[in-house]
């Protein structure tokens, strides 16, 4: 009796432990794969990357008459530049110690007749006249020096800082455009209330997209029409830039972004917050994965993998867009991420896109037809896998893929007399009439040897 009773009772401590269990809070069934605390924020470390079907590059189009016309004209246009280059920049020397108070800049002039116009604070075409006479160089005379120019563009950078509603500014001849991110109606209160004049140097554009509101504040994710209602609950904050992204740097970076306790973190970046660009949005996908976008368009990403985007990634500072993410996740480094692409889909099309082109420059560069330009392409992997370098721990390096190996361009060529028989030397290349590339590359040589 004694044993059964404390059987029983092991029993019932077994099931109220399997029932906890099941009902505890990280296990619990929730409107998206993830782990769910106590209060219900979501956590989501890792997750496979959506299924992805890579496409084929579209073929190459036939060239089209306005193409050549194009090329034609850019010819044109830097054959002249190459030709007074020289004579330009040292004529430019020239005047900024003869003319320092009175030269200004100069540009090309690149419609209809060629020309470089020098620009003159006074009586611009005679003093040209006095330093040069060369018939396609032109004086003008303007009315702002650059100096003047450039204090009218810091000008509406400091006095505009704070708002944040300048996307970017440019200097050309005589202007300073000015592009601006919120209605012309918001701005032209806002000149009002700061009782500024604006620089008559100044041309402010309007129709940078897409425009917002000067106050365009963070708010939690309850409420928040970017988070689908089912998912707003198990998320803090779902923070976003409240300005459109100006010029990027031109670089791919990437970040593993995940969900730890319902704030997004950078996993591989110091664990730092995130801040996502103007106008992301998250849903939930087929799988019940949660997701970034507005639907299962190809190449998106899940939160929990890496995504890959062009720009570098910043810390971002500017109270208005880090408080609200201290006053939820607390204090931290808050980076700012330009792009929500996943980047094992970008590196599978990628492959797939190299690949393809590798194909085709074994085609029309060097001759092959594309039966033996894939038998060469298959060769080549093979051999460049049995060649992978080690390092001094062992560990293989990927290696040098055949599509790399194609894509690396031949020597220029310097001297015809380089140039193998039966061919010529073309723009630094030499090639055969039909227009393929010789000398073969050493390996293409050795695969031709054996493919007989």
């Amino acid at each position: 009796m004694i044993i059964a009773t404390a059987l029983s009772a092991s029993i019932l401590l077994a099931s109220c432990a399997g029932h906890d269990a099941e009902d505890s809070p990280s296990n619990a069934q929730g409107p998206f794969r993830a782990e769910f605390n106590a209060e219900g924020f979501a956590t989501i470390l890792d997750v496979p990357p959506a299924a992805f079907d890579p496409e084929q590059p579209a073929p190459v189009q036939p060239r089209t008459p306005e193409q050549d016309a194009a090329d034609a004209e850019f010819m044109r246009v830097a054959d002249y530049q190459n030709s007074v280059m020289d004579e330009v920049q040292a004529l430019s020397e020239r005047l900024r110690r003869a003319e320092k108070d009175n030269f200004v800049d100069l540009y090309y002039d690149n419609d209809g007749e060629l020309g470089v116009v020098f620009q003159f604070l006074r009586d611009g075409s005679q003093t040209l006249r006095r330093y040069s006479r060369n018939p396609t160089f032109r004086g003008e005379t303007v009315r702002w020096s650059q100096d003047e120019l450039m204090a009218a563009a810091e000008f509406m950078w400091e006095t505009f800082r704070e708002e944040r509603v300048i996307q970017g500014t440019g200097i050309r001849p005589q202007e300073v455009t000015v592009e601006i991110i919120v209605s012309e109606r918001e701005f032209r209160e806002l000149v009002r209330r700061k009782g500024v004049t604006i620089p008559e140097q100044v041309t402010l554009v309007f129709h940078a997209a897409p425009m917002v509101p000067i106050n365009n504040p963070l708010r939690p994710a309850v409420g928040d029409e970017a988070v689908p209602a089912a998912v707003a609950p198990h998320i803090r904050i779902f923070p976003r830039h409240d300005r459109p992204a100006g010029a990027l740097n031109a670089i791919n970076s990437r970040v593993k972004l995940v969900l730890k306790n319902g704030c997004f973190r950078a996993a591989d970046t110091d664990d730092a917050l995130v801040l996502f660009p103007f106008g992301a949005r998250l849903f939930v996908d087929s799988d019940n994965y949660l997701a970034f976008g507005s639907g299962q368009s190809p190449g998106y990403a899940r939160v929990g993998e890496t995504v890959i985007f062009m720009g570098s990634i910043n810390e971002v500072t500017v109270p208005e867009l880090v408080e609200p993410i201290y006053a939820v996740c607390g204090p931290g480094k808050v980076i700012k991420i330009e792009g929500l692409a996943s980047a094992d889909a970008s590196d599978r099309q990628q492959a797939v896109t190299d690949n393809a082109n590798a194909l085709r420059r074994l085609q029309s560069e060097y001759g092959l037809g594309e039966a033996q330009a894939r038998r060469a392409m298959a060769w080549l992997d093979r051999r460049q896998m049995a060649n992978r370098q080690v390092t001094e721990d062992g560990i293989a390096l990927p290696p040098i893929t055949a599509a790399m190996t194609i894509d690396i361009p031949p020597r220029p060529v310097i001297d015809a007399s380089e140039c193998p028989t039966g061919s010529r030397l073309v723009s630094g290349l030499c090639r055969t009439p039909e227009g393929y590339l010789r000398p073969l590359p050493e390996w293409l040589a050795e695969f031709l040897e054996q493919d007989r």
